[in-house]
Order: C-alpha cells, then structure tokens, then sequence
C-alpha cells in the first residue's frame, strides 16, 4: 500500500505465476519502464524540498526520477528530494538500475489543504 493508504493490496501480491500467460505476480508480459506516466506524489509535506522551503516547486518546474535507497522519488534539477511515487511505480527502481532515465514537469501543485504535486514523466 501506498504510504497515504491509497495503494492497493496488489502492488505486493507475492502471488507466484503458475503459466507463461499468468499476467499476475510480475509476469504480464509488458514493458512497463518504456511507459510516460501521471501521477500525483506522496507525503509531499515530510520532504527536503517542503521542509526547506515551506512551499511547493511551481507547475512547469522539471523534475527527475530517482532512487533513494528507499523510496522512487522525484526531484527537482538540483536534487532535492520533492516527493514520493506511489508504490505502483516501484518496478521504475529495476528500470532505473537498467540505465534508463525518466524526466518530467510538475503539471500542477498547491499548498492548501495539503502540500500536493502532480507530475507528467516520461523515460528518455
């Protein structure tokens, strides 16, 4: 699951593909990490760049993917860590590790009620 409760069960299904047409556990089949993505970032607010700042990056502001160690997450030019991708996108990790890189633009992002970021990616 996500970290804000939003992920789903499936994202760790653990579920081991019993045929080569078994589209579960890891096996569709598909090349995920040659996909452009939307996505909205988690706990936007416990990051560097909020933290520093009090404040969110502008829309139209690039951004980059990267793994921490921990978490997939995005950050602006300089590095600082803006937020987290939710946990559907954790296959970018092995993406990543794979050469590929994957730059976007913050396509919208407002402070109240809560600090949110939305970001445009796509793998170059």
């Amino acid at each position: 699951m996500g970290s804000i409760g939003v992920g789903n069960f499936s994202d760790y299904s653990g579920r081991i593909p019993k045929t080569p047409n078994d589209k579960s556990g890891g096996m569709s089949g598909e090349d995920n990490c040659g996909k452009a993505f939307q996505t909205s970032l988690e706990d936007v607010g416990r990051c560097f760049y909020y933290i520093n700042y009090l404040a969110v990056p502008s829309k139209g502001v690039d951004i980059t993917i990267s793994f921490n160690g921990i978490r997939i997450v995005a950050e602006n030019t300089l590095g600082e860590e803006i937020g987290f991708l939710p946990t559907r996108y954790n296959y970018l990790r092995y993406c990543i590790e794979d050469g590929l890189r994957y730059l976007g633009v913050i396509t919208f992002s407002t402070l109240s009620p809560t600090p949110t970021v939305t970001i445009d990616v796509a793998p170059i």
